[in-house]
């Protein structure tokens, strides 16, 4: 008589449970593989795993029940105990279990293939440090999930903008490429960078999967890509993940504290987290209710206090409730001393629990910007500028600060000196051409040239650079750029801006009119805001109409609004008496009033 493991041997219960195994865990790669070509939900995959673990102890069963014999398959009680085995039966499990091994094999080798190594060659990585994250595609089984892909693209592109030596591509520049076909070597060409990040989300109930791959332009080279598994629980970890081997891969150099600075989310709270991405996709609406958002945030704020990006965006959202040129105030009844009491609430506490003191001194500008503190705003700017030299942004915002206190010579050198490295680093130009062609229209000029002469320029900077060959006078150039804005651009306010200056510089005054008025018959009383009104009816010659369309923003909280009027040459504040005298306060003394130069003649 056999002992019990002799006759589990005898029987083949051993090579069936190997072999069993081993087909068992390759059909289970394959069937991965499948969910994610066909984006199936993940409950087919959960159910064949459970098929295939509820099968296993009935395969053994069978091992156990049944024999091969010379004469076929017999439940084994009917063979006799000294039957001779049939060979066939063995060899079956044998040849079956090598030839699953041989394929698993090579299947984990084109997976390792396919991956690439943990850490790309450094010889590999060597180039410009610049990079575009396009926004992450949606595979979720539901497609409902695209406020969680957009918000993940944001926060790793945002994460990537705080590390110094990194040149990352705008937000608006790299989501125009949302579900745009194309190859990556010319879309990172268009955006001016020499590498791309681009992946996906699958997201389905707690369950998350975030693809990610780097490419190199130049030779459209996949310098990393990864697979993220996971939970929900572990988005912001993700996040950071994906950010942090960007960074390492393009060699950037951080020291632990900046390390720590780029990897923050602001939260380690994924609850909250997730609120704030809701809220920002909800913003991002059109008409998008500012009662909505405000509850997200502070749903989110309930969760951690020191949630930053929460207080700033609720700051933000009270910035625009205080303003009356536009149409983004609270739902429900609140007074203004209410409101603007909340608005510093929430900068203070962004100020607060701020990731650095640039964050801190960017806090600080806002609030004086705010109170209409021209001098104190001007000297956050200034340290804002300084502590990052070559950030486009802190530059121009220097150079609007400069503008608005009547600087014009320091705003001229400050855009000349920024001139050089803008356009040999190829960095975005209409940040600084935008201001620099109000105090420098040839320097401007020369700046807007190289700008449009990449393909695809952005939306904004053919904008820009319209007003700028304008101002220069070049009308023939400007009536080329103005089809090519229209062609493109969705904004009818822009639109009609560009047409009505184009018109005005062709001396074609009443079509400049005709225009005005038809984007006004079309346009709703919320999507005509009073400072395009000022600067339409300023274009079109009609001067003191555009005196009268803002006048009523010369009080209270409206003159955050008026102020902004500052950053053009040709507002003149005299007419304005509360605005006269805060400038007066603060000593600041502006040029006389500059003229459009391609205005409507009356």
């Amino acid at each position: 008589m056999r002992g019990f493991f002799e006759e589990l041997r005898h029987r083949n219960v051993f090579r069936v449970a190997i072999a069993y195994a081993v087909a068992g865990w390759l059909l289970a790669q394959v069937a991965d593989l499948v969910v994610d070509a066909f984006n199936l939900p993940d409950r087919f995959l959960q159910m064949l795993i459970v098929l295939l673990l509820i099968g296993f102890p009935l395969a053994m069963i069978f091992a156990w029940a049944f024999e091969l014999t010379p004469d076929g398959l017999k439940p084994a009680r009917e063979v006799p105990a000294d039957a001779p085995k049939d060979p066939r039966s063995g060899k079956l499990l044998n040849r079956l279990t090598i030839v699953t091994l041989i394929v698993a094999v090579a299947w984990l080798g084109w997976d390792k293939l396919e991956q690439g190594d943990e850490q790309p060659p450094i010889e590999a990585l060597t180039g410009d440090k610049s990079i575009a994250v396009l926004p992450f595609a949606d595979f979720s089984p539901d497609g409902e999930s695209a406020w969680f892909a957009d918000g993940l693209t944001d926060e790793i592109l945002n994460a990537l903008a705080r590390t110094r030596d990194l040149r990352v591509a705008s937000r608006t520049s790299s989501f125009q490429y949302r579900n745009v076909d194309g190859d990556l070597p010319r879309i990172a060409a268009e955006l001016g960078v020499a590498h791309i990040l681009e992946g996906s989300v699958r997201r389905s109930g707690d369950r998350l999967r975030v693809t990610a791959q780097l490419i190199r332009a130049s030779d459209d080279t996949h310098l990393w890509s990864d697979t993220f598994d996971g939970t929900t629980a572990d988005s912001i970890a993700i996040q950071e993940g994906i950010a942090l081997r960007i960074a390492n891969a393009l060699e950037t150099a951080m020291d632990p504290e900046e390390l720590e600075r780029m990897l923050s989310a602001g939260t380690e709270s994924v609850e909250a987290w997730e609120l704030y991405l809701q809220a920002l996709a909800l913003m991002r609406k059109d008409n998008a209710s500012f009662g909505e958002v405000l509850a997200l945030l502070e749903q989110a704020i309930d969760l951690d206090p020191s949630f930053v990006d929460a207080h700033l965006s609720i700051a933000a959202g009270w910035l625009a409730h205080l303003n009356p040129s536009m149409g983004g105030r609270l739902e429900r009844e609140i007074s203004d001393d209410a409101a603007r009491q909340r608005f510093y609430d929430a900068i203070e506490r962004a100020q607060e629990h701020a990731r650095s003191d640039v964050m801190r001194t960017e806090y600080q500008a806002l609030r004086a910007r705010f109170d209409i503190r021209l001098i104190d705003y001007l000297d956050a700017a200034r340290r804002l500028a300084e502590s990052w030299p070559d950030r486009t942004e802190y530059v121009a915002q220097l150079m609007n600060a400069q503008i608005l206190v009547g600087d014009y010579e320091g705003a001229r050198a400050t855009g000349l000196g920024a001139k050089t490295w803008v356009m040999e680093q190829n960095r975005n130009p209409a940040d600084i051409f935008q201001y620099l062609h109000r105090v420098d229209v040839p320097a401007a000029l020369e700046m807007a040239a190289a700008a449009i002469s990449a393909p695809n320029a952005p939306i904004n900077t053919l904008y820009q650079a319209h007003r700028v060959f304008l101002y220069a006078g070049k009308i023939e150039e400007a009536a080329r750029l103005a089809t090519l804005h229209n062609a493109r651009s969705t904004d009818t306010s822009s639109i009609a801006m560009v047409d009505v200056r184009q018109a005005c510089a062709e001396n074609r005054i009443a079509d400049a009119n005709r225009i005005y008025e038809d984007f006004l018959s079309k346009a709703s009383s919320a999507g005509v805001v009073a400072d395009n009104r000022w600067l339409f009816l300023q274009t079109l010659g009609r001067y003191d109409e555009a005196i009268e369309a803002v006048r009523f923003l010369d009080e209270g909280d409206g003159l955050y609004a008026l102020s902004g009027f500052l950053n053009y040459t040709h507002f003149d504040p005299r007419p304005f008496p509360n605005l006269l005298a805060r400038l007066e306060a603060q000593g600041v003394e502006r040029p006389p009033a500059a003229e459009i130069p391609f205005a409507c003649r009356r």
